[in-house]
């Protein structure tokens, strides 16, 4: 069985059990992946941050505002 064959078989199980397949991949470049995935991680990091933590990542958004350094 080569690769392709086996990514056949997998794409007819997968649809045979009513899951969706994976279409136009290749679409979304490595930087927009990348950037998805900190910004996404960063949503994450604001939601389980102490309240120590999330004063320190505000005093240095704000230094960073005053600066002209935000981005």
């Amino acid at each position: 069985m080569t690769m392709h064959d086996w990514a056949q078989h997998l794409d007819r199980i997968l649809t045979m059990s009513g899951e969706k397949l994976l279409e136009g991949a290749g679409k979304v470049s490595h930087k927009q992946a990348i950037d998805k995935a900190a910004s996404e991680y960063k949503k994450y990091q604001e939601k389980t941050l102490s309240e120590v933590e999330k004063d320190y990542f505000d005093t240095i958004k704000m230094l960073e505002n005053k600066a002209g350094l935000d981005k």
